[in-house]
């Protein structure tokens, strides 16, 4: 089976197990792999990694693969794109990317990790080329990836293994509720942004 036809937990599961102790290592390379290209659903991978793992390590694994196939993303399109997108964006937009705001990039990113509506490429994509710095998109991608990883991996424990459907359902409003209250956030935090400029 490819790891690009992983479409569902049971899957997952099955495929990482063909190797054996080199399970945890495989599972870490899926998140990296994610993370850059997603070729198959987070959310998969999260619930596959709590089940086979337990839920700390299942946690360790999603969460710190994610953000290194984040970071590896972002340095490819920094390397390949910047220079060229910030000529554009200068060009086209009068946009000077070295006046980017520090406070609002961090809080953005944390905000588009949370919300699970945009996609992954393009969060780091647009972070490498619109001037925001390694270290302020490192951080804010670890604090942003924390509640996707510990959510999707308790979800997937608590739909699959223990069938806890109270604990799902808790765990499913808790996502509804990030992804309400971050869209928000970021909205008054981009409007009092414009209003400021």
């Amino acid at each position: 089976m490819e790891f690009t036809e992983l479409t569902n937990v049971n899957e997952v599961i099955a495929y990482v197990k063909t190797f054996g102790v080199m399970a945890p290592l495989v599972a870490f390379g899926l998140f990296v792999v994610q993370a850059a290209l997603p070729v198959f659903p987070y959310v998969i991978l999260a619930a596959a990694g709590g089940l086979l793992f337990g839920f700390k390590m299942g946690f360790l694994l999603s969460w710190s693969g994610a953000l290194v196939g984040a970071t590896i993303a972002y340095w490819v399109c920094r390397l390949l794109g910047a220079d060229w997108a910030e000529r554009k964006l200068k060009q086209r937009f009068g946009y000077d990317v070295s006046r980017t705001d520090n406070w609002l990039a961090f809080w953005g990113i944390v905000a588009a990790r949370i919300v699970p509506v945009i996609p992954t490429p393009v969060i780091n994509a647009v972070a490498a080329i619109s001037g925001v710095s390694f270290w302020n998109f490192f951080f804010s991608s670890a604090i942003g990836k924390i509640p996707s990883a510990v959510l999707y991996t308790g979800l997937g424990l608590a739909l699959f293994k223990a069938q806890d459907l109270k604990l799902a359902l808790a765990i499913l409003g808790l996502i509804i509720f990030l992804a309400v209250g971050g869209r928000y956030f970021a909205k008054g935090r981009i409007f009092h942004f414009s209003n400021r400029n």
